[in-house]
């Protein structure tokens, strides 16, 4: 992602969620410093030219992992987004997940340990567990930002765990993207942890808009599985077959 493309997303996110900007580059900047030298050529191996599927943690997304694996489609690559991983590996491993640390870090830990490649994000919330957790990574690993990336880290776009799942995607060359557990509407999802309600509707709200934006503008191919939810323009909702 160019950074002229990102930052006036960022800027705007900043303003409407009052975020620290500083705070986030500060826990970037340690971020980088703790991870091994980042492959992310190992990664895009993975993704490019093949069909993913984003698991979020919405409402639907226990429904949609019911259809997906009665379709015979666990095969894909599976992204996870942070505590929905908590409910994929129910099901199998995922391929990837995608996480700021803010969901069940032990699940997380055991499908890293199992397989699975950890992209951790890191902002101005999340310092302490930046901390605790990146050290115990030697590998399958890389940083990324929502500050203009740097050093070992890497900015796809995106902003929740979700989207940025989608952005990054699209930037290593998926040739599908399915959105599954992506409700996006008035009901946060359990796999979701505790959270400030408020803001986090508003985030669920950006990250539609920031989907929109990558399947328009940006012509990333989205197809939405979601059982239930919002709309997201540019993203059809079809049944897995």
């Amino acid at each position: 992602m160019r950074w002229i493309l990102w930052q006036p997303w960022y800027d705007q996110i900043v303003e409407k969620l009052e975020l620290d900007k500083e705070a986030d580059y500060d826990t970037a900047k340690i971020l980088e410093e703790i991870l091994p030298e980042s492959d992310v050529t190992g990664l895009a191996e993975l993704v490019s030219d093949k069909e993913c599927i984003i698991l979020g943690a919405g409402p639907s997304l226990e429904t949609d992992l019911k259809k997906i694996e009665q379709t015979n489609n666990l095969d894909k690559v599976l992204i996870s987004a942070d505590g929905a991983t908590s409910a994929v590996i129910n099901y199998r491993n995922p391929d990837v997940i995608v996480t700021d640390l803010d969901g069940d870090v032990s699940d997380q830990l055991d499908a890293w340990n199992q397989g699975s490649w950890l992209v951790i994000h890191g902002h101005g919330d999340n310092l302490e567990k930046v901390r605790e957790i990146t050290p115990q990574l030697d590998k399958r690993v890389i940083g990324t930002t929502q500050t203009k990336a740097f050093g070992k880290l890497h900015n796809f776009g995106g902003f929740t765990d979700g989207d940025r799942a989608a952005f990054m995607a699209h930037e290593l060359g998926a040739s599908k993207i399915y959105l599954a557990g992506m409700d996006l509407g008035s009901e946060i999802g359990k796999w979701s942890g505790k959270k400030d309600e408020e803001k986090k509707l508003i985030k669920l709200e950006i990250c539609r808009e920031l989907l929109t934006w990558l399947a328009d503008e940006l012509k990333a191919n989205l197809i939405n599985l979601t059982s239930e939810g919002e709309e997201i323009p540019g993203a059809p909702k079809k049944e897995i077959n």
